[in-house]
């Protein structure tokens, strides 16, 4: 569901997108890149994927046979500019299981592709001060704390991963089901289902100028919020659905500045294409825990069903800059906000194919929605990556008809 060269362009054109993902982050190279290729496994050269990544140097592949290898695994070597060190599994997924699940430190130019971390007693993945990192077809499967944790990591790819069961510890958990935060930058994730999980989903926190991209992922039944942004800047959430989260003081989206934040601020976040419904909470929710600035916000043309608390709710009332809700389908009824500019928006069901199977295209007598919408800021494409407009204007919500 990647958005499409033209797509891409224009919006990037619109001011819609702080960094092209192609700039922002390592290249896709499929393993096998370049360099030696170490096997593990039944008749492989090594029995476990510790040896074999200790003997691994930039450049290398680590082909590790489909199945399950206890014992975790700590990398030692990074790779080098332009030479991964890659891991993937031959044949399958392998599992890499228990003890303190992919800890890697500071070490860089690393790719991870048809692996998945199981049981950790901390972290399913820890980096801290690492870069350029690649996670495609990546799966976290039960940790006690954290999941996916990169903290002051710049450069990586989160592509096609899957991670539940993270935080069995509770809230007394350490991070959450993906955190990048304290500082981490330059960083997209897109195509993951992060799901079931015991605290938040994907939450990006304490980082000024992220340039971190959220979309085309899945969220959902996690305690939550599903998708969460704590006192950071330069982030973008578009074309993602959020899904049933747990507690009920949690939305599907979440903006915030919590008192642990040393700036006390939110920026420029661009919410956009998203579909949040049937969250025990609100569909979005923004606030300020005690003291703080939220500023240049932009909710535009998502689709809001059936959370619990309403499509949006607010705490904490300080804001500046400019913010925008504009374009976004409140089935659960009208909202606004003095601190927004609040236009185009539809109230209650315009005429959704099938709310109840979780369907929220619009139907061709949508007479509210279709073509009703404002083209001032919105995004060239819809969330199925569609052009907008496709017909005499910009429709309301998610979806383009």
């Amino acid at each position: 569901m990647g958005l499409t060269t033209t797509a891409l362009a224009t919006a990037l054109a619109a001011g819609l997108l702080a960094v092209s993902p192609a700039e922002a982050c390592p290249p896709d190279v499929p393993p096998p890149a370049s360099g030696r290729t170490l096997t593990v496994g039944p008749g492989g050269q090594y029995s476990t994927v510790q040896a074999a990544a200790d003997a691994a140097r930039p450049g290398d592949n680590v082909s590790i046979a489909a199945g399950t290898y206890p014992g975790g695994l700590t990398l030692k070597q990074s790779g080098a500019p332009g030479k991964y060190i890659t891991f993937y599994g031959q044949g399958g997924t392998a599992v890499i299981q228990g003890k303190d699940g992919l800890a890697l430190g500071d070490r860089s130019w690393l790719r991870f592709t048809n692996v998945t971390v199981s049981g950790s007693s901390r972290f399913g993945v820890y980096a801290y001060q690492a870069h350029d990192l690649v996670f495609q077809k990546f799966g976290i499967d039960g940790s006690q704390d954290g999941g996916l944790v990169l903290l002051d990591t710049a450069n990586a790819v989160i592509d096609g991963c899957d991670i539940r069961g993270t935080n069995a510890r509770g809230t007394s958990a350490d991070h959450e089901a993906m955190s990048l935060g304290e500082g981490s930058r330059d960083i997209e994730v897109k195509h993951c289902r992060v799901h079931d999980n015991g605290e938040e989903g994907i939450d990006v926190k304490y980082t000024e100028n992220a340039r971190i991209s959220i979309h085309d992922n899945v969220s959902s039944n996690n305690r939550g919020p599903n998708i969460y942004v704590d006192s950071s800047s330069g982030v973008e959430i578009y074309n993602n659905v959020a899904s049933g989260t747990k507690n009920n003081t949690k939305a599907g989206i979440a903006l915030a500045v919590e008192d642990y934040s040393e700036s006390r601020k939110l920026d420029n976040v661009k919410v956009y294409n998203n579909v949040s419904y049937g969250n025990s909470q609100a569909g979005l929710s923004i606030w300020v825990e005690s003291t703080g600035v939220i500023s240049n916000v932009r909710i535009i043309n998502n689709t809001f069903y059936g959370n619990a608390q309403g499509a949006m709710w607010f705490g904490g009332d300080e804001y500046a800059g400019v913010n925008v809700l504009r374009n976004n389908i409140y089935a659960e009824g009208n909202f606004t906000h003095p601190a927004f500019t609040s236009d185009h928006n539809v109230a209650g069901d315009p005429g959704f194919v099938d709310p109840r199977a979780g369907d929220f295209h619009l139907r061709p007598g949508s007479a509210k929605a279709v073509d009703r919408g404002s083209a001032t800021g919105a995004p060239a494409f819809d969330l199925d990556n569609k052009p907008r407009p496709r017909g005499a204007g910009h429709d309301i919500g998610a979806y383009e008809m």
